[in-house]
């Protein structure tokens, strides 16, 4: 079996919904997490707390790290690391 990849990304993540268009999960560095998972697919999600006044973050986000692994190419799971049939 081929060790695959793991990866850490910081993300902030709404904890409601009120903002239509504004996306649920959106990395710190940038970028979005459909770019993410187009490649990865998530293991983990671990909270850090609420982001720092001044950071952009705003009211009803958190700040959290996400741990990724490769997707193989051979792999019929969805985007979250499960098969929908």
């Amino acid at each position: 079996m081929k060790k695959k990849r793991q990866r850490l990304v910081a993300v902030q993540v709404a904890t409601a919904s009120g903002n239509a268009g504004v996306p649920a999960i959106v990395p710190v560095e940038g970028g979005t997490i459909e770019e993410l998972l187009a490649a990865w697919r998530v293991v983990q999600i671990q909270p850090l707390g609420p982001p720092p006044p001044g950071e952009g973050g705003g009211e009803g986000r958190y700040l959290a790290l996400l741990l990724l692994e490769e997707l193989a190419a051979e792999e019929g799971a969805g985007r979250l690391g499960f098969g929908t049939n």
